[in-house]
């Protein structure tokens, strides 16, 4: 494993494919990019919804903690692998021969599972997987690194992807100060300061798209979900009830933090939210999500300079209700989306979790929550065929 991985580090150009399992609506994304230095370039993508029997199962386990049957979870262990491969060939064959070959696998596995466990569920943290990483080795002939999640827990961390060096990568195409607000079930800030190449602020700030989408279901859209928030613009947000749900005790909680969708779906029930049409209950729902992602900042940005953008990304960049109500809040700091970077909205967490492996094999430092386990490899796990 040493001497494969010691290989990769003395090339000065690599060629990356990122396979990473995104939420229920996010399925799975493939992206192709090449590096060189602190330069990057994407190739290809490809996107692979998960088939209904496949979502199914997973929000089952993420949301309900319903029993499964074994032969259910073979089968999802199973396809999840192969959509894994198919991702991979669909994403390759989109480019030349001449770079068709990458040098490696970055494989985030979809997380059926993540939470305390032991007695009185305060003794330690772990987190379930689906997907074979030695298959998808095997098959594509090529060194894999995966099990960021797990590899952070074992080391004494909460469970997070490594995002840092590769947002400051990113933001190498901007200037000054900005902020980076991933979208996805959950949403999650960046801000850095290009000049200095500081990270400001990481840290998940309150619901994505989760509860608007469960919102969306209840109001019968057709999709299961609030497209381009059709739905949301022909209803108002109710002030009042915007204002209490608001002041949820988790949203207001100092930064750093980290959140996981279901903690979120509660506030679907509040009595505010009753009396309220479906279509005005779905854009106090959007609107909160905007709200949370204001007030965050609001209160966690202690900087003199002003921002220059807010760059969205992840599904939320599509719902231009929300980028209307993210607008109206933040006023004189422009809302853009990451597509503007040259990078796919739905592909900003790939790309994050690619520049920051490959700054890692290229022997830079990855700031890592090291715990009481400082001496783990602070990455990820390496499978080689």
């Amino acid at each position: 494993m040493k001497a494969a991985v010691s290989k990769l580090k003395l090339l000065k150009k690599r060629r990356i494919l990122v396979i990473s399992a995104g939420g229920i609506q996010s399925g799975i994304q493939a992206l192709y990019i090449g590096t060189k230095d602190d330069e990057w370039e994407i190739f290809s993508k490809a996107f692979f919804p998960y088939p209904q029997k496949v979502a199914n199962l997973i929000e089952q386990l993420n949301e309900t903690q319903d029993p499964v049957k074994l032969c259910d979870l073979g089968w999802l262990d199973y396809k999840i692998t192969m959509l894994f491969l198919e991702s991979a060939k669909t994403t390759l064959a989109q480019v030349p021969k001449s770079i068709a070959d990458p040098h490696y696998v970055i494989l985030n596995k979809p997380t059926l599972w993540k939470g305390a466990t032991g007695e009185n569920l305060q003794q330690s943290s772990w987190n379930l997987t689906i997907g074979d990483e030695l298959y998808v080795a095997q098959s594509l002939k090529l060194p894999v690194i995966t099990d960021f999640l797990r590899h952070n827990i074992l080391a004494g961390g909460s469970g997070i992807l490594p995002a840092f060096p590769g947002s400051l990568s990113i933001a190498k195409k901007t200037n000054g100060v900005n902020i980076f607000v991933n979208i996805g079930l959950v949403s999650r800030m960046t801000i850095i300061n290009k000049d200095s190449s500081q990270l400001l602020i990481e840290s998940d700030t309150g619901p994505g798209t989760v509860i608007i989408d469960k919102c969306a279901k209840n109001a019968n859209c057709p999709e299961g979900f609030d497209r381009d928030g059709k739905l949301t613009s022909q209803g108002a947000a109710n002030a009042e009830c915007l204002q209490i749900l608001s002041e949820d005790l988790w949203l207001n909680k100092s930064a750093p933090k980290q959140a996981s969708p279901e903690i979120f779906t509660h506030l679907l029930s509040h009595p505010c939210l009753e009396p309220l049409s479906s279509v005005d209950k779905l854009a106090t729902i959007t609107a909160l999500t905007a709200k949370s992602i204001y007030d965050f900042y609001r209160r966690e940005y202690k900087e003199a300079a002003e921002p220059q953008a807010l760059w969205i990304s992840g599904g939320g960049a599509n719902n231009l209700a929300l980028i209307d109500f993210l607008s109206a809040s933040f006023d004189s700091i422009p809302v853009k989306s990451v597509e503007e970077l040259g990078i796919p909205a739905d592909m900003k967490i790939p790309l994050t979790l690619g520049l920051t492996t490959d700054a890692f094999i290229s022997g830079k430092k990855v700031p890592w929550e090291s715990g009481n386990h400082p001496f783990m490899e602070p990455l990820g796990r390496w499978v080689i065929p």
